[in-house]
């Protein structure tokens, strides 16, 4: 049986699939097809590694997936044998491909992951994450906590607590950020973030003051709570306090970097908004979406660090920072909220992924997270300057005011009866991925036209390429 059953196992070390999914493909196939029958046993994984010149670790994992899928079973003082009875299954498979059955399965559903068209705004460079790195983080935690990372873990409702502490050391140094590490929330994404706070906060009588253009996903979330919305001017300086206490529970600001104009609120103004929150008794959530990435100049104190009256809300996420398929946001939560966000969150789920929130803690603990922000950072830039460079050859006629950081480039058309939404449009039928800014104001009469740019996750070949393609395009609206 030795002799037939080592004839059957052709691995081949130049396929793509690895050898321990052939190996488990090639006895898979062995097992369905009769080759070798219910209750054979099979050789020692020493035994069979020292055949095929392999590693015994590679048949081992070959052996417990096959286990796992109930075609193999451990006999006590035996060793591993087919499990008995599988002809009663009426097993009558095609055989399987000695490759990769993902790549098979790839093949025949014609499957295909969409990648972000030149310019998706808010988009990391996936291309840098040090995924090396992360996955040898992840096996570290994974060894270290074992099965508790895998189970429900209701008591973790606000996250993972060692994340919880590496995130409040991090904003203290970095943001200004004065809490402690159990005011930290982490959420399901900043998006997630933003809707629990809306069911906390607010009721069907209340009031959202929110930026105008602004993020258009803020405005859903309070609009689903059933909340009503004051939208606040936005100038070359950011957005414009409001002059008027009136009825106001809650003010929604990026003052960072204000989205998708990219204005950076100065010192007065900020300190007007926490003046007027404190008068009006209302809320404040600060979201702070891409402070990470400033090129010419560090970036101004978080409202966070100037606000005595404990009204500021503090959020982040790791999405636009790290990976979009991450889904970790978080929120600085002030004391009399904490406990209110923890039973809201069990409605929506006991927690988060917990092998992620490890990893991220360890990541952020050994240093990776900060290596990975200093290379996107010097990336970034560069491929910032080439934009700029490329759009002043090309004569777009565009005028980018905000320079100094971001993810995104907002360009205002010199010609204000311009439709940004046609050429918009336009871009999308030439491959393109432009907003327009019109796309996230309320009121587009107020403000000149523009696009939107986000240009992180391109290359610089990639933006010359795509700008000379909008050269085209908006020659045809001159």
């Amino acid at each position: 049986m030795k002799r037939t059953l080592w004839a059957t196992l052709a691995l081949d070390r130049r396929q793509p699939a690895t050898l321990q999914d052939q190996l488990s493909s090639s006895l898979r196939e062995a097992i369905q097809t009769g080759s070798i029958s219910s209750g054979t046993m099979l050789p020692s994984t020493r035994e069979l590694a020292s055949e095929l010149a392999i590693s015994r670790n590679t048949v081992i994992a070959a052996y417990d997936r096959l286990m796992g899928e109930g075609y193999l079973e451990s006999k006590p003082r035996s060793g591993i044998m087919v499990r008995e009875g599988l002809g009663s299954f009426g097993i009558a498979v095609a055989p399987t491909s000695k490759t990769d059955s993902r790549l098979s399965l790839k093949r025949r559903l014609k499957f295909e992951v969409p990648l972000p068209k030149p310019f998706h705004p808010c988009q990391p460079d996936v291309n840098l994450f040090p995924m090396s790195m992360w996955n040898r983080m992840r096996n570290r935690v994974l060894r270290r906590y074992g099965a508790g990372l895998l189970h429900y873990q209701s008591s973790f409702a606000l996250g993972w607590p060692e994340l919880r502490h590496a995130l409040a050391e991090y904003l203290r140094s970095n943001r200004g950020v004065q809490c402690g590490w159990q005011n930290i929330a982490i959420t399901s994404g900043s998006q997630q973030a933003l809707f629990l706070l809306g069911q906390l906060l607010l009721k069907r009588s209340s009031v959202v003051a929110c930026e105008n253009p602004g993020y258009v996903g803020a405005r859903a979330a309070f609009l689903h709570a059933g909340a009503k919305l004051r939208l606040l001017p936005v100038d070359e300086l950011g957005v414009v306090p409001p002059q008027k206490t009136g009825q106001v529970d809650l003010v929604y600001a990026t003052p960072s970097r204000q989205f998708p104009t990219g204005a950076t609120l100065p010192v007065a103004r900020r300190t007007a908004l926490l003046e007027y929150i404190q008068r009006a008794g209302a809320w404040m959530v600060e979201d702070d979406y891409d402070s990470e990435f400033r090129y010419t100049r560090p970036p101004l104190p978080s409202l966070h660090s100037l606000d005595r009256s404990g009204r500021v809300i503090y959020l982040g996420t790791m999405s636009k920072v790290l990976l979009p398929t991450l889904r970790i946001g978080y929120l600085v939560l002030p004391d009399s909220l904490v406990a209110g966000f923890e039973s809201l969150r069990l409605v929506t789920e006991d927690h988060g992924p917990m092998i992620d929130q490890a990893t991220l803690a360890e990541f952020l603990l050994q240093g990776g997270f900060y290596s990975h922000i200093r290379r996107c950072r010097k990336n970034y830039a560069k491929r910032l300057e080439v934009f700029l460079r490329v759009a002043e050859q090309l004569r777009l006629p565009l005028e980018f005011r905000f320079t100094d950081g971001g993810m995104n480039q907002t360009g205002l058309f010199h010609d204000s009866s311009t439709d940004d939404v046609a050429v918009s449009k336009a871009l999308s039928q030439a491959g393109l991925d432009v907003r327009a800014l019109s796309h996230y104001s309320s009121n587009t009469k107020q403000y000149r036209p523009g696009l939107v740019f986000g240009f992180t996750a391109f290359s610089p070949a990639t933006i010359r390429n795509s700008l000379k393609v909008v050269a085209q395009v908006l020659e045809k609206f001159a």
